[in-house]
């Protein structure tokens, strides 16, 4: 194989390993993000239990203060039977109106929340579905993720294997570039020819140059600020 075929397969490997690097650390931050989503549901899981019971104790506590509220009302109306004092019976009065007031409010407020225990009561089976739902998706997720990370690992040791035997190629004193440009730069060590074109910097290549590179030859990018290793663009 020659110095550029040799320098194109270090390059397509490098860029498979960054590729799969990068991947595999994604892994962690996908994970967090699924299990952020779990939590989610199962707050929404237990919210809705937890209302339905504030719900019913509302209930409770509101239909005993309407029962306590209906026992004034009697005793009220009881009382101003006996009152002949017109400021009094006045006042009695009052008592009655807003006595009567908290218990219209009182009513309404009961059927309101008799209406919203009912509607949760009914969305319990959707409820339990979602929830069980989203916890057969993270435990699938989980699954394939796995599956993933060890294909993934896989694939890092042949293609670590593979770049080590196609690096032990190079001709020393093209190893010797080659190790110091990875070691800074990594894949973008290296750039293919396109034309005329470094595909790395897009900067132009004399006819020396290409003519050096297609006789295999080690060339470097002449531009200044770039300088990777050249390999011919199939």
């Amino acid at each position: 194989m020659s110095v550029t075929s040799t320098l194109r397969e270090c390059h397509r490997l490098r860029k498979h390993l960054k590729a799969l690097q990068e991947e595999i650390d994604r892994g962690p931050r996908v994970l967090k993000a699924q299990q952020a989503r779990l939590a989610a549901e199962e707050q929404a899981h237990k919210d809705h239990h937890e209302t339905i019971k504030k719900l019913k104790l509302k209930q409770r506590d509101d239909e005993g203060t309407l029962k306590q509220t209906d026992a004034r009302l009697v005793k009220l109306g009881q009382q101003l039977l006996g009152i002949s004092v017109t400021k009094e019976y006045e006042a009695k009065q009052s008592e009655i109106r807003q006595a009567t007031d908290l218990k219209n409010q009182l009513e309404e407020t009961i059927l309101a929340t008799m209406t919203d225990l009912d509607a949760r009561t009914a969305a319990i089976p959707a409820v339990e579905k979602q929830w069980a739902d989203a916890q057969a998706e993270f435990k699938e997720s989980q699954a394939d993720a796995a599956d993933r990370l060890a294909r993934m690992q896989a694939d890092q040791k042949e293609s670590q294997a593979a770049l080590a035997a196609a690096e032990a190629q190079l001709p020393a004193n093209v190893k010797a570039i080659y190790d110091a440009q990875v070691r800074g730069r990594g894949p973008d060590a290296m750039a293919a020819l396109k034309g005329k074109v470094c595909q790395g910097c897009r900067g132009s290549v004399t006819d020396q140059k290409i003519y050096e590179l297609q006789s295999g030859g080690y060339v470097p990018c002449p531009n200044s600020a770039c300088g990777r290793l050249l390999y011919p663009a199939e």
